[in-house]
């Protein structure tokens, strides 16, 4: 699945901080998922976040999960909701390195 790109404003940092950004919000999500479904379940996990830098921050991310059996809920809302969550953890950092360079 593929949520819709999320444009985030961007404070004054390096595209080797954006890369950094970009795997720890991997880290999140993939953090979040193991949270909320047994890792046992899982048989594959791809988490990928790319971003691009602009006139503003582009964000883009993709969650694929398969499982080896159910674990309940719908799998197509944790992915929205770890997309979510993803997000949200990236404009957190994003406002705290702007509010840095105040």
């Amino acid at each position: 699945m593929r949520p819709e790109a999320d444009e985030i404003g961007l404070p004054n940092i390096s595209e080797k901080q954006i890369e950094l950004l970009a795997e720890e919000c991997e880290a999140k999500i993939t953090e979040f998922i193991f949270r909320r479904i047994p890792k046992k379940s899982i048989a594959e996990l791809t988490v990928s976040c790319s971003v691009h830098l602009s006139d503003k921050l582009d964000l883009d991310i993709d969650i694929d999960i398969s499982q080896n059996y159910e674990s309940g809920g719908d799998l197509n809302d944790l992915i929205d909701e770890a997309a979510e969550h993803g997000t949200a953890w990236l404009e957190k950092c994003l406002k705290e390195l702007k509010s840095c360079e105040s």
